[in-house]
């Protein structure tokens, strides 16, 4: 739980001496086992959201019960305040911290809740479930959200990096500590980010007045960007793309782009659009950073940084992969990375036509049709066969079993990932690739490991992945008008 929420909440409930009129009474804590209210029940005065039925949350009802009191618990004490200060912010949810006690009942039920379901099933449980029913529900964002995250093994409950600044705390407000007999610890863990207020149009200003505001290109624009870390690959939404605002990357909480990872620092790097430019720049972490694109790699920060030098920026392009290492080689979960997304092509804006008059008659205007792009990807997979024209101005082109990438691999295929691989460039001789999947990918009977760049040929046909007995191969045949295939 943040700090400044505790204390504002402290404060408001201090020794119950007093409380405060404009927000609801803490909801008393359910004991493991204890019935739901039924749905015929009276409904509570803070008009939150009727409890859930308890059938069909079975054993995990205490849990899911000890989630929602902290969510109804934060959105009354600390949402309310904050959006009457700050409209447009958005709270970032990134993880939901879960204690209880060892050696019992509950934390085995914990543990096998985290086990059962991934942090992408939990999360659109919570936004369905619990989130949606909350009053201003629009300023909690789940988009980067984690998973629950538990203590670590053999770690006390109590023993927190913050030491005892709690305990010293609840003895100076003169709040009783331990007095939550609830059988989970529930704390939010995320942040506030800055929302885009509207246009001078929205907030009442006259058209001529909303005119003469300057338009800073990208500014507000928001960037998506693909992480793969130790919670597995997703993609993320960053927050909006403001004139001179840096992006910090790390694993501390208060980072713009939450990454965990093995050898990742709290506050590993920072990005930044200058100039039309993306720009990279370690922050003095241990590990550094390097940028690998089709023209190569280059590093910053780090073993790889002289003694005593001032950082150094590196320019990269959305699309080139950001490694949290300049030099080590390894999975991401020990080194994450992360790639900006291209954003969407804008749309033709539409010439005004000129206004004629009765003499003077119109001639229309016949436009070209587009070139038609002389390459072709062809899938052959479980689903059948799919073809996909690629364009040299719309790369990079992912392939993957996720349902974001551009040519979309059928789930038959267990040894293809969900981000396999990337068409970086295209040239005549054939296009360039740049692997993601595990189990990497096979070219003429040569295989080529994640992270290996390779040429592809037009007319050859490429093998992803690995597959067993049981799975059927999954083949890219990369095209040229007027080649056959080979």
């Amino acid at each position: 739980m943040p700090l400044k929420t505790w204390i504002l909440d402290k404060m408001n409930r201090v020794s119950e001496l007093f409380v405060r009129e404009d927000l609801p009474p803490r909801a008393e804590p359910r004991r493991p086992g204890a019935a739901l209210p039924s749905a015929g029940s009276e409904p509570r005065r803070d008009a939150a959201p009727p409890a859930l039925p308890g059938e069909h949350l079975g054993a995990y009802a205490p849990l899911i019960d000890a989630i929602r009191d902290e969510l109804e618990r934060f959105v009354a004490a600390h949402v309310r305040l904050h959006l009457a200060i700050a409209e447009h912010d958005r709270f970032l949810l990134t993880s939901i911290g879960i204690e209880a006690d060892e050696g019992g009942e509950p934390l085995e039920l914990l543990r096998r809740f985290t086990r059962e379901f991934r942090p992408e099933q939990i999360r659109r449980f919570l936004m369905r479930e619990l989130v949606a029913g909350l009053p201003n529900a629009g300023a909690i964002d789940l988009s980067q959200f984690s998973g629950l995250k538990l203590p670590a093994p053999g770690q006390p409950a109590d023993e927190e990096e913050d030491g005892d600044e709690y305990a010293e705390l609840l003895k100076a407000l003169g709040a009783p500590a331990g007095a939550d007999a609830s059988a989970y610890r529930v704390s939010l863990v995320g942040r506030w980010t800055e929302g885009v207020p509207p246009p001078p149009e929205a907030r009442g200003a006259s058209p001529a007045a909303a005119a003469t505001v300057g338009a800073t290109p990208l500014a507000g624009a928001r960037v998506e960007a693909d992480l793969h870390d130790a919670h597995g690959e997703r993609r993320v939404a960053l927050p909006p793309v403001l004139p001179g605002r840096r992006l910090v990357v790390g694993k501390d909480a208060g980072c713009d782009l939450v990454v965990e990872g093995t050898y990742t620092s709290r506050r590993h790097c920072e990005i930044w659009l200058e100039g039309g430019v993306w720009r990279v720049m370690d922050t003095g972490s241990t590990n550094g950073i390097r940028v690998e694109s089709a023209a190569g790699v280059r590093r910053g920060g780090g073993r790889e940084g002289a003694a005593g030098a001032a950082p150094q920026a590196i320019e990269f392009l959305p699309g080139e992969r950001i490694v949290l290492s300049a030099l080590a080689q390894g999975e991401a979960r020990d080194y994450p990375w992360f790639a900006l997304r291209p954003p969407p092509p804008a749309a033709p804006a539409t010439p005004l036509a000129a206004v004629a008059t009765p003499a003077t008659p119109i001639t229309p205007v016949v436009m070209p049709a587009p070139a038609a792009s002389p390459w072709s990807v062809t899938l052959l997979s479980a689903g059948g066969e799919r073809t996909l024209a690629l364009d040299a101005a719309a790369l990079p082109a992912s392939v993957g079993r996720s349902r974001s990438r551009t040519l979309v691999v059928d789930r038959a295929h267990e040894s293809v990932s969900g981000h396999h691989l990337d068409i970086v460039a295209l040239d005549e001789a054939g296009a360039e690739l740049l692997v993601h999947g595990t189990n990497g990918v096979t070219l003429d009977g040569v295989a080529h490991p994640p992270g290996a760049r390779l040429r592809w040929p037009p007319g050859r046909t490429l093998q992803l992945g690995r597959p067993g007995p049981q799975e059927p191969p999954c083949l890219l045949r990369l095209m040229h008008r007027g080649d056959t295939p080979r």
